[in-house]
């Protein structure tokens, strides 16, 4: 194409493809947007306003050691979430030697297993405490992702792939432990977890620099391993400091 002076065209093309489903996409989310703004929703549970009329402050989280935590936890699974997706492309192709189409349907296979996980484990929630679940769900993924750090491959992918099963657990699990509690603060305690998820945007380039160090992007993956031992720890120990009595919130209020 090159030879053919074609190949800025192709380019140009390829790219120009992309506009099209985006000003949908765009579209959609002004559209949810609005509805969002026109939408007048219920009372959270729990929340109530204090004898001065306010939803809470900032200050009276940091009396709540669980909260705290919490924000820590979403941070290290979202930045475990995203890196895993982000490079596993590269893993199978590097492993395996597949190429990059087939790579992108194992990809594609992640986020199918991400969503049987995540209606599979409501079910699992009737029989079983959600933070005991999400802790031996962390677990099986440390374990999961040692095998794909040591044995990279068709063993290592295809214990990257099954992460995707456990890890769907954790976002829910970890923002209904983290506001379990806060009364008035809950709507200000809610906003701040989900302002963690920019753990995708700083451990993703981690994982880059590491791969770029070591020369291997399996041994990149040692930041998801990191990333699910701390969850592991929220889990069984984190979500119940300072919690009255040790309470825990049932599967319903998650």
């Amino acid at each position: 194409m090159r030879a053919a002076h074609t190949y800025e065209a192709y380019l140009r093309r390829e790219t120009l493809r992309v506009v099209d489903p985006y000003l949908v996409l765009g579209a959609v989310a002004f559209i949810f947007a609005f509805l969002i703004w026109r939408t007048k929703f219920p009372a959270v549970a729990g929340e109530q306003k204090s004898s001065e009329g306010d939803h809470g402050r900032y200050s009276d989280l940091l009396r709540y050691p669980h909260f705290l935590l919490a924000i820590l936890a979403q941070f290290m699974y979202v930045g475990a979430q995203v890196g895993t997706w982000s490079y596993f492309i590269q893993y199978v192709q590097d492993s395996t030697h597949q190429p990059e189409k087939m790579a992108g349907y194992f990809l594609t296979g992640t986020l199918a297993a991400f969503g049987v996980g995540r209606f599979s484990s409501s079910v699992l929630m009737k029989y079983v405490r959600p933070g005991q679940l999400m802790g031996i769900y962390s677990v099986i993924n440390i374990a999961l992702v040692a095998v794909g750090i040591l044995h990279p491959g068709w063993v290592g992918l295809w214990a990257i792939f099954a992460t995707s099963f456990f890890m769907s657990v954790m976002y829910p699990t970890i923002f209904a432990l983290g506001i379990e509690g806060l009364g008035r603060d809950t709507k200000i305690a809610g906003s701040l977890i989900v302002m963690a998820i920019v753990g995708g945007a700083v451990l993703t380039p981690a994982m880059g620099l590491l791969s770029q160090s070591t020369h291997s992007i399996a041994k990149a993956y040692a930041v998801p391993l990191v990333c699910y031992f701390f969850v592991a720890f929220y889990a069984f120990i984190g979500c119940r400091l300072g919690r009255k009595n040790g309470e825990s919130p049932s599967a319903a209020s998650i």
